[in-house]
């Protein structure tokens, strides 16, 4: 090799190695972002529905005041959960309760449509043995379906205490779960609300949470949230929710999601830096990636 064709290789080598090195840590600060991303979760539905101790169920905190008696907010009120400094942690957005003041309805459509594009994930509740949600149907169709906004967010719909689903003498109480008729009667729910709402029975889903902490469903329902929710946003969830409702499939999600979301970002530079990325991730997310090596060589290499 001649003087001048050695100095090339040796350029390019160089700036072959500053490349990788730039896009590495470009990488590391996505990964940084992902990591301590502040998910926006917005909870609709009626007043009295049961908002409090379904978020109580899934982040394990007492994130607001429960009241039977009656609705209590007339504004939206952010609930910051699992906050570390400025990063990380979860919104929960509270919205005025649909249905509590009738007068007022279109004041809390507009409300409602006002926040819609600030939002990461939408769960819409419904009490299982709510028989007249007309005012619930038609604050959907006016958010979800007259609203013009380029990316509305992910929504499910959550049907709350199926513990109360006729009959309930049939719920049983030792393994916390639906019996006798109302299994029959639970799905019928679903297949209704679909009906009426117009939308796939695959995005509703019935639970139920006890004052003593006894949990149905809730392992679902976070499954269906991370399988809705973008990728670059999955890990957040499985990150604030308690562990006993992240299931494996939930977290094979999140890293699913994570590595998807850094192999887009790095693009066509992706075979060089995969290593590192594999890396980055595995510090970064280590109860996600506890397996990385078994988990890397079964989805993707």
């Amino acid at each position: 090799m001649n003087h001048h064709n050695q100095e090339a290789t040796q350029r390019n080598t160089s700036m072959n190695h500053q490349n990788k090195e730039e896009i590495s840590n470009k990488i590391n600060e996505k990964i940084r972002e992902i990591t301590n991303y502040t998910p926006t979760v917005g909870l609709f539905g009626n007043s009295g529905v049961g908002k409090s101790s379904l978020c109580n169920a899934i982040f394990g905190k007492d994130v607001a005041n429960v009241d039977d008696v009656e609705g209590c907010t007339r504004e939206a009120q952010d609930i910051r959960i699992g906050e570390r400094g400025q990063t990380g942690g979860i919104i929960l957005r509270d919205m005025p309760g649909i249905g509590e003041d009738p007068e007022r309805q279109k004041e809390y459509v507009r409300y409602y449509k006002n926040n819609l594009a600030d939002l990461d994930f939408v769960l819409w509740l419904i009490k299982a043995d709510d028989r007249n949600y007309a005012s619930a149907l038609d604050a959907y169709n006016e958010i979800f379906k007259k609203t013009d906004i380029k990316e509305k967010p992910p929504i499910l719909i959550v049907i709350t205490q199926a513990d109360k689903t006729n009959d309930m003498d049939d719920w049983d109480t030792n393994n916390y779960q639906p019996g006798g008729t109302q299994v029959v009667n639970i799905d019928r729910k679903v297949l209704d609300v679909a009906r009426r709402f117009d939308i796939s029975p695959n995005i509703i889903i019935s639970v139920a949470v006890s004052k003593k902490g006894r949990k149905y469903n809730i392992t679902k329902l976070v499954d269906l949230i991370v399988d809705k929710i973008p990728n670059e946003k999955k890990y957040s969830i499985t990150r604030e929710a308690e562990e006993d409702v992240v299931s494996e499939y939930a977290i094979d999600g999140a890293a699913t999601g994570m590595w998807e979301s850094i192999k887009e970002f790095a693009g066509r530079a992706w075979d060089e830096v995969k290593e590192v990325a594999a890396t980055a991730l595995a510090s970064a997310a280590p109860k996600i990636f506890k397996s990385l090596n078994r988990w890397l060589k079964k989805k993707f290499f």
